[in-house]
């Protein structure tokens, strides 16, 4: 995502954008020629997502303009209103997107198509979630590769990693492409407030937050800092730069065991299993909790020191996730968290699935790794959103490559 301007004060940013609205050639067209086409526009809409817009709901439009949006809620029986920083009575209040002034949990639906107009998209999202009620609903709207006008303060690249990661307390049910609208718009996501979300976030946070035990920071010394060091330094970050890049990188093992443990997660699979950091982390969680972490690669380059470690704890299968559900079979146990970081080649998640799904447990939760349209699993990996209504895109931090690092997490059995 990239911002198009900046501003020396918050006022100067809300005056630019005024202009638009306030404009009589706009405004004009807006509540005449318009009019009529946009209620019956948003009316459409609407209905399209009528599963979840009904009657009984308190909705908010933001960015509402002359309320067209409202009017067509309205017409439905929906009790709605909007907001704007130019309002436009009875329909439309003034409000700003970016500090809502209505208490938490107030309304069951959130519209916009208007996020090109934030200037601080990560607090549009942040108050989105805190107005909506628990299983609520936000439906956004986008401009996607179209070229930006004088108004646009930021250009969404790609949904999966610009928009999605900033929904702390939501899953992700439909993300798709749209044929380009009455409103020039061509792409749309809904997202559901979840209470599952709402409570990892509350209990865990953002990775950036964590503080990592001294255990688990051993390991991470041991096995992965010498390995990423000498990464980073391939790709010619040095200095400061490569010791923040480490310091959010070593948060990232103890990040799932942080989600494992909030879960209540007892038996643990991991596919990819390399030097061995994230499945000794693993591993030290298991050993404590009376479960097991099985793992497998088609190479083993474990870390020497730790090979003898954690045997209570760890299972190591030499082979792909079909040799590892053999051993699932022989143990006959059920799997409550998968974490998916072994190829990145296109099938090769879905082979891991069609392998694994057998051994789930009926409230387990898969993550999978590297959700980068750089790796062949990218489409595979966002397929799955189509499936199943639990999905939620995180960012964790850098690689030592440079490159952003996002994980999804599916809640639920596949």
């Amino acid at each position: 995502m990239k911002k198009t301007r900046h501003y020396r004060e918050y006022e100067d940013y809300l005056n630019h954008q005024k202009t638009k609205t306030l404009d009589p050639v706009r405004r004009k067209k807006w509540l005449n020629e318009e009019w009529e086409l946009k209620i019956k526009g948003f009316g459409r809409l609407f209905d399209r997502h009528g599963t979840v817009v009904q009657p009984e709901i308190k909705v908010l439009c933001i960015g509402a303009r002359t309320g067209q949006e409202v009017v067509a809620l309205k017409n439905r029986n929906i009790d709605a209103i909007g907001i704007d920083i130019v309002p436009h009575p009875p329909h439309v209040i003034h409000g700003d997107m970016h500090n809502l002034d209505f208490p938490d949990d107030s309304f069951d639906f959130v519209f916009s198509n208007v996020f090109d107009h934030a200037l601080y998209p990560d607090k549009k999202i942040s108050e989105i979630e805190r107005v909506l009620k628990t299983d609520g609903h936000a439906l956004l709207q986008f401009q996607i590769d179209i070229h930006p006008d004088q108004y646009t303060e930021v250009i969404v690249n790609r949904i999966e990693h610009d928009i999605l990661p900033l929904f702390k307390e939501s899953f992700c049910i439909v993300n798709n492409k749209i044929p380009r609208n009455f409103a020039g718009m061509n792409y749309e996501i809904l997202m559901k407030k979840d209470s599952k979300a709402v409570s990892l976030h509350e209990k865990v946070g953002d990775v950036t937050d964590l503080s990592v035990p001294d255990e688990y920071q051993k390991i991470w010394n041991d096995i992965n800092l010498p390995i990423q060091t000498n990464k980073g330094r391939t790709h010619n970050i040095q200095g400061k730069e490569l010791d923040e890049c480490l310091n959010k990188l070593s948060k990232r093992a103890y990040y799932l065991v942080s989600i494992a443990e909030h879960l209540g997660v007892k038996n643990i699979v991991e596919v990819g299993t390399a030097q061995g950091w994230q499945f000794y982390s693993f591993a030290h969680y298991a050993q404590k909790n009376g479960g097991k972490v099985y793992s497998c690669d088609i190479k083993d380059v474990r870390n020497e020191q730790y090979k003898s470690k954690y045997l209570d704890s760890a299972v190591f299968s030499l082979g792909d996730s079909k040799s590892l559900a053999n051993k699932l079979k022989e143990a006959n146990t059920k799997i409550d968290m998968f974490y998916i970081d072994g190829s990145h080649q296109a099938k090769a998640i879905l082979m891991d699935i069609l392998n694994l799904r057998d051994y789930q447990s009926e409230n387990c939760v898969w993550v999978f790794d590297d959700y980068d349209v750089r790796f062949g699993c990218y489409k595979e990996i966002g397929m799955l959103q189509k499936i199943n209504d639990n999905f939620k895109v995180y960012r964790v931090g850098d690689a030592a490559s440079g490159n952003p690092n996002h994980q999804v997490m599916i809640a639920g059995k596949l």
